[in-house]
């Protein structure tokens, strides 16, 4: 019974010296954000009033103490670990050591969070220390250009459901954004990838007549055409790549179009 006794005992010293080690990890993770913002900081105070320079200063040489006073406190709580594991036969100097430990931690937690306050950081909570929940993290806004991607990622992937419906957003409530054309452009391409031909020829006619400025009425031109010889309109597509090499001889499309209209 009294091995049994003395089992439980370590069993409950090797767990709190576990829990030490957390607590150690969290305000070294701590400190790392600090010390972040003391460089942002340092890179803002260049040029600016001298007692901001000082301020840095005095940062820096409390985080240099807390961090030294960490890396003591985490050769101690290694030492304890370590004893507690050759099963020393001293368990009441351990424990006493364990919670010497203990308090030392906790009081270095509320130097950290002064120092927190100092620099102009939230405080943590110094009993939880724990990060912020992903759920207070501030939403993605909602915009043009992260619809696109997201859309345009769905597509790359062959998702072409989610792609679509992603395109569509982006044009009906961001008609007049830079990334509408492209859009419109991409919801032809699902559906000559679909080989719904006639649904594509519509489609890429929308870039053309809603944005004849934009990037992608070239590649329009020409996908129309290969649509029209998809479903055998070999007159139609002629017409069309002739159009594409009349507005836009320059581009890169146009050197398709001769050579599949034999020129």
């Amino acid at each position: 019974m009294k091995l049994k006794a003395v089992a439980c005992l370590l069993v409950g010293l090797s767990i709190s010296g576990c829990a030490l080690q957390k607590d150690y990890v969290a305000l070294q993770g701590r400190l790392t954000t600090l010390e972040e913002g003391l460089n942002k900081n340092r890179s803002l105070s260049e040029g600016v009033e001298e007692k901001i320079t000082s301020k840095n200063i005095r940062v820096t040489n409390r985080m240099e103490s807390l961090d030294e006073e960490l890396r003591t406190i985490r050769g101690n709580i290694e030492e304890a670990v370590h004893t507690n594991k050759e099963l020393a036969t001293d368990n009441k100097t351990l424990v006493q050591s364990l919670e010497a430990l203990d308090k030392r931690l906790k009081a270095l937690s509320k130097k950290v969070t002064r120092l927190e306050s100092f620099i102009g950081y939230e405080p943590s909570d110094p009993s939880a220390l724990k990060k912020k929940s992903p759920a207070t993290q501030a939403p993605t806004p909602v915009t043009a250009q992260n619809l696109y991607k997201t859309a345009k990622a769905a597509f790359d992937v062959g998702d072409m459901e989610s792609a679509r419906s992603g395109f569509s957003t982006v044009v009906e409530k961001f008609p007049a954004s830079n990334s509408a054309d492209n859009a419109q452009f991409w919801i032809g391409e699902i559906y000559y990838r679909e080989k719904w031909y006639q649904k594509a020829i519509l489609e890429y006619q929308k870039v053309i007549e809603n944005y004849p400025s934009g990037n992608k009425v070239p590649a329009a031109y020409l996908k129309q055409g290969l649509a029209f010889e998809a479903l055998g309109e070999i007159e139609n597509a002629h017409l069309i790549l002739g159009e594409l090499l009349r507005k836009h001889p320059e581009a890169s499309e146009s050197t398709i179009a001769r050579k599949k209209l034999g020129q």
